[in-house]
């Protein structure tokens, strides 16, 4: 367990898993809006999102939560208020030549979410501190993650946290919706 400011930061749970959905879906539909179709972000399920939570997380899913410490009065001590999952960067089939040569040995961000409620509290750096200790214990050199091309907030957030887009975006699809998602990455290094 770490501490920055006063937010809490931690290894998830499968006890978590809950939590964890219900700041996935309320991130979406709060960050998304006009990003992606609202008839996918109503759709979205916390139920299902949960059990694909806790599986993941049984199975061994770095995941790191952040509360706030119970110093804090507009939250309830120990309420989740954001996480990021971190691992070995993915190879797809489907992605560039390019990023699949580029990203071997790389660590990946899959998700970094805060509720709404949350946001600019400084949640955020906490878990990307949290996501940055865990890639450099385990020897990763750079570290690349997936965002929206129209997300702003979270492109301006990763430029923050010193990524930078690599130029090498990609097409996809959610509920048949074309989607843009750039390739956003730094090197690692302990003093960061």
């Amino acid at each position: 367990m770490s501490r920055t400011g006063a937010v809490v930061v931690r290894r998830a749970t499968p006890a978590d898993a809950g939590a964890i959905a219900t700041i996935h879906v309320d991130a979406w539909r709060h960050n998304y809006r006009g990003l992606i179709a609202e008839a996918t972000l109503t759709g979205l399920d916390v139920a299902a999102r949960a059990a694909a939570w806790r599986s993941q997380l049984e199975a061994g899913a770095v995941v790191y939560v952040g509360t706030h410490s119970d110093t804090r009065t507009d939250t309830q001590a120990g309420e989740l208020l954001g996480w990021v999952s971190v691992g070995p960067f993915r190879q797809s089939e489907s992605a560039r030549p390019e990023v699949q040569t580029l990203t071997p040995g790389w660590a990946e961000l899959y998700g970094f979410y805060v509720a709404p409620r949350a946001q600019r509290q400084g949640v955020g750096h906490a878990l990307w501190q949290a996501a940055l200790r865990w890639c450099l214990d385990q020897g990763y050199r750079d570290l690349g993650l997936w965002v929206l091309a129209d997300n702003v907030p979270a492109i301006r957030f990763y430029q923050r946290c010193g990524l930078r887009d690599l130029g090498l975006d990609q097409d996809f699809k959610i509920d048949a919706q074309p989607l843009v998602e750039k390739l956003m990455a730094r090197t690692l290094a302990r003093s960061a």
